[in-house]
C-alpha cells in the first residue's frame, strides 16, 4: 500500500484536498470517486510513481504551447484536431472495447500524423494508470477544459458513449456556424476586391497615360478627370504611408488585445458598435447557453458549469460580467436573476429560463434560448452580408460612372478646343 495525496471537488464545487491509502494510481482514484468527489490531482507519495516511471511519457510528448503539442516528430496537434480524433474514438468505444484498446486500435490505424500523436500520448496516459478524462487534461490545451470535464462526469456516470455522442453534436455545431459565417462572407469580399483591382488599374495604369495625352493635346480639364487625376496622385505619393500606418496601428492594437488591460477595453468599445454589438452578443449568448446545458444535462453540478463556461467567453468584457454573474451563483443567487443582471438577454429569454428553474429542469430551457439566439445571430448575419454585396457593388459601380463620365467629359472638351 502507498499514501495518495489528492485534490478533489465535491458536489459544490469546493476544492477538497487530503490523503488515501490504495494499492495503485486506479485504486485510488476508485477510492476518491467512490467518496462522491471528482478527482483533480493524485501524486503518490510511495514507489507507484517514480520519475522514471513518467520517462517515456516526456519523450512522446515533449512540450506543450498555447494549445497546440508537439511529440518528437515535431507534429503540432490543436483544437481542429480534437472533433476528428473524438469521432473516431466514438466510433470504435459505442462497440464496447475499452478505452486503452480503442487507443491502442486508433494508433496503429490513423495516418495523420497530429491523430498518431494524440493516440499514442493518450496511451502512454492512461497504461500509466490515468483516466481517460485526465490524459486528456495532461496534454495541455489540446482539448479545452469544459469537453474534458463533461467527459470526466461520463466516465463516473457509465455514460461516457452518450456524453462523446452529444459532445460531438455540439462541436459539429459550433464548427458548421463558424463556416457558416465565413463562407457567407466569400461573396462580399470576392466582390470588393475585385471592384479594388478595377479602380487600382485605372487609377494606377490608364489614367497617367491618359493625362499624358490629354496635355499633350491641350485644354482644360473637366473636373471628373482633375478629381480622378488628383486621387491616383494622392494614392501614388501617400498611399504608401497610410498602408504603413494602418498596419502599425493594426499591429499595436493586435499586441495590445493580447493582454489583460487591452482585451478589456477594445473588448469594450467593439460593444459599442452598433451592428457588430448585436453579432458579438447573439455569439456569445449562444455559446453561454448552449455550453452550460451540454455541461448539465451531463452531470456537472452548477456552480462548476458556470466556471467553466467562464473560459470559452471570447469577449474579455461580456467574460468580466459573467465572472460577476458566476459570484452570484456561487453565493446562492438564482440563476435566472444572476443571468437577468448581465443585461445581455432579453425578458423573453429570461423568463424562459426562470420557468426551467422553477420545475427543476434548466437543460431544455438553455437549448431553447441557444436556439433562438442562433436564428438571430443567423439571420443578422445574413443581413450585414446584404449590406456588404450592396455596398460593393454600389462602390465599383458609381465609381466606374465616375471614370466613364471623367473620359467622356475630357474627350468631349479636348475636342471643342480643337475645333477652336
Amino acid at each position: 500500500m502507498a499514501d495518495f495525496a489528492y485534490s478533489a471537488r465535491d458536489g459544490a464545487g469546493q476544492l477538497v484536498s487530503s490523503s488515501l491509502q490504495a494499492s495503485d494510481r486506479k485504486e485510488a482514484l476508485r477510492k476518491i470517486r467512490s467518496r462522491g468527489l471528482t478527482p483533480v490531482k493524485v501524486s503518490a507519495s510511495g514507489s507507484i510513481q517514480t520519475a522514471g516511471a513518467t520517462k517515456p511519457l516526456k519523450k512522446e510528448v515533449k512540450s506543450i504551447k498555447q494549445g497546440s503539442f508537439k511529440s518528437t516528430k515535431k507534429v503540432k496537434v490543436g483544437r481542429k484536431h480534437v472533433l476528428p480524433f473524438l469521432k473516431n474514438f466514438h466510433e470504435l468505444h459505442k462497440s464496447g472495447l475499452p478505452i486503452s484498446e480503442v487507443l491502442r486500435i486508433l494508433s496503429g490505424r490513423v495516418k495523420d500524423p497530429a491523430q498518431h500523436s494524440i493516440n499514442r500520448g493518450l496511451l502512454r496516459y492512461v497504461h500509466e494508470g490515468k483516466s481517460f478524462s485526465e490524459s486528456l487534461a495532461a496534454l495541455g490545451n489540446v482539448f479545452d477544459a469544459s469537453s474534458i470535464n463533461l467527459i470526466g462526469a461520463g466516465e463516473m456516470t457509465g455514460n461516457l458513449h452518450v456524453v462523446l455522442d452529444r459532445l460531438i453534436v455540439y462541436m459539429e455545431n459550433q464548427r458548421e456556424m463558424r463556416n457558416r459565417v465565413l463562407t457567407s462572407m466569400v461573396y462580399p469580399c470576392i466582390i470588393l476586391v475585385a471592384a479594388i483591382a478595377v479602380v487600382g488599374v485605372f487609377l494606377f495604369v490608364l489614367m497617367p497615360k491618359m493625362q499624358g495625352l490629354f496635355d499633350s493635346l491641350g485644354g482644360e480639364l473637366p473636373w471628373a478627370t482633375r478629381l480622378l487625376i488628383g486621387l491616383a496622385d494622392f494614392l501614388l505619393y501617400f498611399g504608401p504611408f497610410i498602408l504603413g500606418g494602418l498596419l502599425f496601428v493594426t499591429t499595436v492594437l493586435w499586441r495590445w488585445h493580447k493582454t489583460g488591460g487591452g482585451a478589456l477595453v477594445i473588448d469594450r468599445f467593439l460593444l459599442r458598435i452598433p451592428l457588430l454589438r448585436n453579432i458579438i452578443i447573439y455569439s456569445e449568448t449562444t455559446q453561454i447557453t448552449q455550453t452550460l446545458g451540454l455541461l448539465l444535462e451531463n452531470g456537472v453540478t452548477t456552480v462548476e458549469a458556470f466556471k467553466l463556461t467562464e473560459r470559452t467567453i471570447a469577449n474579455r468584457y461580456i467574460a468580466v460580467i459573467f465572472q460577476e454573474v458566476r459570484q452570484k451563483v456561487t453565493e446562492g443567487t438564482a440563476v435566472s436573476k444572476a443571468l437577468e443582471s448581465m443585461g445581455l438577454m432579453p425578458d423573453i429569454m429570461i423568463d424562459l429560463i426562470s420557468v426551467g428553474e422553477n420545475t427543476g429542469n434548466l437543460v431544455p430551457s438553455f437549448y431553447e434560448v441557444t436556439r433562438i439566439f442562433q436564428g438571430r445571430l443567423s439571420q443578422i448575419l445574413s443581413t450585414l452580408t446584404g449590406f456588404i454585396s450592396l455596398g460593393a457593388l454600389l462602390f465599383a459601380f458609381l465609381f466606374v460612372a465616375l471614370i466613364a463620365f471623367g473620359i467622356v467629359s475630357a474627350i468631349f472638351g479636348v475636342s471643342q478646343s480643337l475645333s477652336h
